[in-house]
């Protein structure tokens, strides 16, 4: 039996051109998220990022049109993978907003790579200079204002405890889940991160 060319492709279709794109930058991200985590920001190069990419610097550079854009790519896929699993906005209440961040902080024992990553980009935007010191200012800004009002609410309710005030306490709470990364990235064994965070979340709730 003879085929002709149109039904050998359409029995096997090849990717268009946008899903070929798209596998392409996602091999790119993933390798700059190991490299940044390892060596950092400024550490990495482009053309290690690109031979782990299976890519040319070149090739790398049509998709991404510098290491600024690489490194913007890095940072919004994490934080859509932190909102995929937990997102801690439009939470109504106290108990699923602290019940969300400890499902969160269990999870980050089981992704050093990218606990890795993000201490390491946050240590090293502190410098106004850095690329990404704009993004992680208004970050923290934006988690703090999404947590505010539930714990305000919940210390209204007399479940959260109210001799600190709400922006503190959310201040209070990225402070430990960051502080405790650092921690834990050097001691994972001796460091319980989710079982210091447990702890620290029932210091700040009112036992009834």
């Amino acid at each position: 039996m003879l085929y002709n060319k149109d039904m050998t492709n359409s029995r096997t279709p090849r990717r268009t051109q946008a899903e070929r794109t798209r596998a392409s930058k996602e091999k790119i991200i993933r390798a700059a998220m190991e490299f940044f985590a390892k060596q950092g920001y400024r550490g990495a190069t482009l053309a290690e990022i690109a031979k782990a990419a299976n890519l040319t610097e070149p090739g790398l550079l049509h998709h991404f049109p510098s290491k600024n854009h690489l490194l913007m790519a890095v940072l919004a896929e994490r934080d859509r993978m932190d909102r995929e699993r937990f997102d801690l906005s439009g939470m109504d209440d106290e108990e699923a907003l602290f019940t969300s961040a400890q499902q969160l902080v269990e999870h980050n024992e089981t992704v050093p790579g990218l606990v890795k990553l993000f201490t390491t980009l946050v240590a090293e935007s502190v410098q106004e200079e850095h690329p990404s010191h704009e993004f992680f200012m208004r970050r923290y800004q934006k988690v703090r204002e999404q947590v505010i009002d539930v714990l305000r609410d919940g210390q209204e309710k007399g479940k959260v405890r109210a001799d600190i005030s709400a922006e503190d306490l959310a201040v209070m709470i990225y402070a430990m889940m960051d502080g405790l990364q650092v921690q834990w990235l050097y001691e994972p064994e001796k460091i319980d991160m989710a079982g210091i965070f447990e702890r620290f979340i029932q210091l700040l709730q009112v036992k009834l």
